[in-house]
């Protein structure tokens, strides 16, 4: 779990420049309805237990994320266009596990998001120029 907790960190504090240029228009569809896997930054998947931490996004009446995160199933309001993302209204089930610390810093990270990249089955989510998550398509 020591490891978990290093490999978000140093995943939090990495800086990356902007591409030059993206690769095609991005479709909010591409998101929706797929199971995105944490990886960190050596592309290994992160996970508690044996199961992913994870992120999935619905679209009912308004787009709204959930998940695995570390211990507790997750869930937020999402407002999203071609390129900035808000992770709003964020909760969780109330689970207790022996080790909660990777998993509160992932949920205080969620509102912190302003922005995202996908190419492909990955997709990069951003605070500024920092790279906070990097997850791929399942």
């Amino acid at each position: 779990m020591k490891k978990i907790v290093f490999l978000f960190v140093l995943g939090f504090i990495v800086s990356c420049q902007l591409p030059s240029s993206l690769n095609g228009k991005k479709s909010n569809q591409d998101l929706l309805y797929k199971t995105w896997i944490l990886q960190d930054e050596n592309g290994d998947v992160l996970s508690y237990n044996g199961q992913a931490i994870n992120l999935q996004f619905m679209k009912e009446s308004e787009i709204r994320a959930s998940g695995f995160s570390g211990c507790n199933r997750y869930f937020s309001t999402v407002n999203l266009d071609e390129s900035s993302i808000r992770f709003e209204q964020v909760g969780a089930t109330l689970m207790a596990c022996p080790e909660m610390e990777t998993e509160q810093m992932f949920l205080d990270l969620l509102p912190k998001i302003d922005r995202y990249e996908l190419y492909g089955n990955e997709l990069t989510l951003y605070q500024g120029k920092i790279v906070l998550f990097r997850f791929v398509a399942k």
